[in-house]
């Protein structure tokens, strides 16, 4: 009987280990091992045998030859590919990234990056891109290049200062504010607001908010058209304050930083350069759009040179000019207000009791604003550079930060440049040593990110089909360290399992908390910024299972934390970092990271003004950069796992946990909705809504459980695993976007329209709830509710669809 093969195990079953190839001796490797004994064979099959071992030899010799050298990515498939996709990553390679991150290089990099002034579009500007795409040559990174496009920015005409006066009856100026040119910057002013000039009554509105002026207007009997309103500036809620303006028809608005937020009077006044606090003098600078549509004149498209355009006339930006001011300039303006007392909560930080207007006390004098904004059409650059991945060089993850800034920009961008070009020097070392991530590694310095996050925007609409199948996940750098008291991260739910072992992999770079005991900084953040999770999370195994995974295998690890009742908070998205529409346009999980002080009403008060220089860093924040590098550390951690581990490090139940949060929050928010009808509607949706966020869960259990039980030698099927990983995401996104924002597709992660915002509640759904209970178009909002529900809970549906066993 002839002899039966089958495939070769060795005894200790290393088909199944995690090989490392390139250890193996070529002796050890056989292809098959006999099972039956051989009948005896003639002199033909001799001879058949003696070439058959010949070829056996040949085979071996080549074995030997290929693993004899380490190299393997010009090597054809073979054998080897598949040793190579079912390898693990390399562990010493954290404790590389952590040990080779300096801060003598970061504070170089920063004292390089906010030496001058670099507005987007600006000559220096594009110095600095063309300065980063040599670095980045020099650091050996691959395809490194310079990526353009031609867009709309807005900029103050330095021939023609925009003003804040005030004025006599005879048109004499009584009082001029002192809005000023940087040397080789820009005047302080507000982006895109429409040139133009007012006189009139001034009227003091608190925050410009829909309460505020309703109460003006119904309450104090204040007819607000026509008038020139003052308000403090709501840190974050600058496009909620424009809007409510526009909607009370008035002639123009000035926003200015109030003390009470900006230089506490409690505080003695002390203000930069002995404080972060701002001085009396600073004007941040701001840009109306934080809308994520990117270039206003190429609306869902690339910025290229072939690309249609919109006609500016026909651009929906607001009617009302807008200009900011420094309070002390606006403590002359508010200090001569008549009127009533304002009321006790809208009293700032000034000495002085506040009126309400409208006019001065000299009724004979008014404010007379002009704005001299233009709209120029500017190339503006991004640069790239690449780290090709060797098991899957089509799967990229993706880490950017902003470089334009409105002057300086020390810490509102240069500081996130610094931590990125340290990141790049520390992989392209790296990689000239011979190590490889498993996946494409792609580093990004994105241009007018202050104007609208355009940089970012063009650069995912040109590529949006491609990120759709390859974009594992987006980490930004962005304002990286404000302060010294802890982290603050936000972060999509796939991403916290892997953001938080990250953070237990760094020291704590605060010596007297080590000493206490808080060795990490997930530990310093957890202390700092504790949050209590729901305890109804709606998955029924976590109880018992838990005691089958004592072992905490890949399984349990991730029940274990979606378990826990206290972790660090990580904060929802808003629409002002570069991370916005990676998340909102393009359903990409991204995580933003900043160290900051744990107890200021503002995160930092010199933001986009003149102060915001290497000297605040230097003297004030962070003197021997050790926060810069411990952020760096934390995100080249994060960037090593994402990039280099078998499976992407997501944990699907943080999802399954957090959708179980914004439901919760629903049914909270439904008793402020009086009308019945609407109660039995919404209540039916409601209990849907349950029922497939309780089967997403359950799928997601599902899920981990085959991962953990995998067989590790089949490279198609660690592909498939990770496919479905990086596709969830995209199944929350709906082509039509938000009811009230079409540019936010995201259904889950989008920040909400609404002035006031909830930790976890659907976008979408609290936009309406929101306009409800402000009784503002009750048929409208049911409309939305009714057309809104379905489509969420069908995204949801498809999420679980996508994680479910492939058939």
């Amino acid at each position: 009987m002839a002899a039966q093969y089958r495939p070769y195990r060795d005894e200790d079953g290393i088909e199944n280990e995690q090989i490392d190839w390139g250890d193996q001796e070529a002796g050890t490797v056989q292809i098959y091992e006999k099972t039956s004994n051989s009948r005896i064979v003639s002199n033909r099959h001799l001879v058949i045998g003696g070439v058959g071992v010949a070829l056996l030899g040949a085979l071996m010799g080549l074995l030997v030859g290929y693993f004899a050298h380490s190299e393997h990515i010009n090597c054809k498939p073979s054998l080897a590919v598949a040793l190579y996709s079912v390898k693990d990553e390399d562990p010493t390679i954290r404790s590389k990234i952590l040990d080779m991150v300096d801060p003598k290089n970061i504070k170089a990099n920063l004292r390089m990056f906010s030496d001058r002034p670099h507005v987007a579009g600006s000559e220096t500007d594009q110095e600095l891109a063309l300065y980063i795409k040599s670095l980045w040559e020099t650091q050996k990174l691959e395809n490194v290049k310079k990526v353009s496009y031609n867009v709309l920015l807005s900029f103050p005409n330095a021939s023609s200062p925009n003003k804040v006066n005030v004025l006599n009856e005879d048109g004499s100026v009584l009082f001029s504010s002192n809005i000023s040119f940087e040397k080789h910057g820009v005047s302080p002013y507000v982006a895109y607001s429409p040139s133009g000039n007012v006189t009139g009554d001034m009227v003091y509105c608190q925050n410009c908010l829909e309460d505020d002026l309703r109460f003006l207007q119904e309450s104090k009997n204040i007819n607000l058209s026509e008038k020139i309103l003052i308000a403090q500036i709501k840190p974050g809620q600058l496009v909620d304050q424009v809007q409510t303006a526009e909607k009370y028809n008035i002639a123009g608005l000035i926003l200015y930083p109030d003390p009470k937020l900006y230089n506490p009077p409690l505080l003695g006044g002390k203000s930069y350069p002995d404080t972060l606090w701002l001085p009396a003098d600073g004007i941040p600078h701001f840009s109306l759009l934080q809308n994520g549509v990117g270039d206003l004149l190429t609306p869902g498209y690339p910025a290229s040179e072939t690309a249609y355009r919109i006609e500016q006339d026909q651009l929906k930006l607001p009617k009302i000019i807008i200009q900011t001011l420094s309070y002390g300039d606006a403590y002359h303006l508010i200090s001569s207000l008549a009127g009533e007392d304002a009321p006790e909560s809208w009293q700032g930080g000034f000495n002085f009791t506040y009126k309400l207007g409208p006019g001065f006390l000299n009724n004979k004098t008014k404010v007379y604003m002009e704005v001299n904004n233009q709209q120029v059409k500017k190339k503006i650059s991004n640069v790239l550079g690449y780290i090709t991945g060797k098991v899957e060089p089509d799967r990229y993850v993706i880490i950017g930060n902003q470089r334009d800034a409105w002057i300086r920009g020390a810490v509102g961008a240069s500081g996130g440049t610094a931590v990125l070009m340290e990141l790049s020097r520390v992989f392209g070392q790296l990689l000239q040593e011979g190590w490889r991530p498993r996946r494409t590694i792609i580093f990004c310095s994105w241009g007018a990110e202050e104007f609208n996050m355009i940089g970012s925007t063009e650069w995912i609409e040109e590529n949006l089909k491609i990120l759709h199948s390859r974009a594992v996940a987006y980490i930004n750098a962005g304002i990286v360290v404000t302060g010294n008291s802890s982290i603050s991260v936000m972060a999509s739910p796939l991403l916290y399992h892997a953001i938080y072992n990250s953070t237990k992999e760094v020291p704590n770079p605060n010596e007297e908390e080590k000493q206490i005991g808080i060795e990490t900084v997930y530990e310093n953040w957890k202390e700092t910024f504790p949050v209590s999770r729901n305890i109804s999370f709606p998955l029924y195994h976590l109880l018992f299972i838990q005691e089958q995974h004592s072992e905490l295998g890949l399984l349990g690890n991730y029940i274990s934390s979606a378990k826990l009742t206290v972790r660090p908070r990580v904060k929802n998205f808003d629409t002002k970092g570069g991370y916005s529409p990676f998340v909102t346009r393009a359903g990409i999980p991204a995580v933003d990271v900043s160290y900051v002080h744990d107890a200021m009403p503002v995160s930092y008060p010199l933001i986009h003004s003149k102060y915001d220089m290497l000297e605040v860093v230097e003297n004030i924040i962070d003197p021997t950069f050790k926060y810069h590098a411990t952020v760096t550390k934390v995100l080249g951690e994060l960037l090593r796992d994402l990039a280099d581990s078998l499976f992407i490090p997501f944990n699907l139940l943080e999802y399954a946990e957090f959708l179980s949060g914004c439901s919760i929050s629903l049914r909270k928010i439904s008793v402020n909705i009086e009308k019945k009808e609407f109660q039995q509607r919404y209540v039916s949706y409601l209990d849907t809504l349950d029922t497939v966020i309780d089967e997403f869960g359950e799928a997601a259990y599902k899920f981990h459980n085959s991962q953990e039980h995998l067989d590790l030698s089949d490279p198609m099927a660690i592909r498939r695993i990770n496919d479905q990983l990086l596709l969830l995401e995209r199944a929350f996104l709906d082509s039509r976007g938000l009811p009230r924002n079409f540019f936010k597709k995201h259904l889950v992660l989008s920040p909400s329209e609404a002035e006031i915002h909830h930790e976890t509640l659907f976008p979408g759904l609290e936009d309406e709830l929101a306009e409800l209970i402000n009784n503002n178009d009750q048929n409208t909002s049911f409309s939305l509710l009714e057309q809104h529900f379905p489509i969420l809970i069908f995204a949801i549906q498809t999420a679980t669809t996508i994680i479910s066993a492939v058939v």
